[in-house]
């Protein structure tokens, strides 16, 4: 989100205003009986294992209906996981003033080409779909896909096991 400001941004009337701080909000179901958007505060600051340590409470809460408003304000970009219910693609409702959400999918196995030294072979790999919703007044479609792609890149390309040591 750092190298895409007008990703992290929410609209304040007719201003757009770029946060420097990242709050994300996670989409919490509670059990289809309502949805809350718990706020992950200076998540860019934390590791993988301190984001899964955070979102954890904060489900817990959300779903014992402990959570403050403290708790469910301030975000500046929204995520939005129906994985869970299997899904391949969904597209989420943008939570104002944010001008952004992401939705993650289902990761199932799906047959991919692959090139290999005796040619190019069909074969089973896991894949997610993700996708974004958008507000245009902050940005256009183009944005979006850079922001997508430069996802894709680092969840393609980090040293996961690592980050999670």
């Amino acid at each position: 989100l750092r190298e895409f400001p007008l990703v992290n941004a929410r609209f304040d009337g007719k201003t757009l205003i770029r946060s420097s701080a990242v709050h994300l909000g996670i989409a919490v179901d509670l059990a289809h009986n309502g949805l809350v958007v718990p706020v992950i505060r200076d998540a860019d600051g934390m590791t993988v294992a301190g984001l899964a340590r955070a979102l954890g409470r904060l489900v817990e809460q959300a779903r014992a209906g402990h959570l403050g408003v403290a708790e469910m304000t301030g975000g500046t970009y929204s995520i939005s996981n129906n994985g869970a219910f299997g899904t391949l693609f969904t597209t989420p409702i943008i939570n104002a003033p944010q001008v952004a959400i992401l939705s993650t999918d289902a990761i199932r196995l799906r047959p991919a080409v692959v090139s290999t030294d005796v040619g190019d072979m069909v074969v089973p790999r896991l894949m997610g779909m993700v996708g974004q919703s958008f507000d245009h007044r902050a940005f256009d479609g183009a944005y979006s896909a850079a922001f997508l792609s430069h996802l894709k890149t680092i969840l393609e390309q980090r040293d996961w096991m690592q980050e999670l040591a």
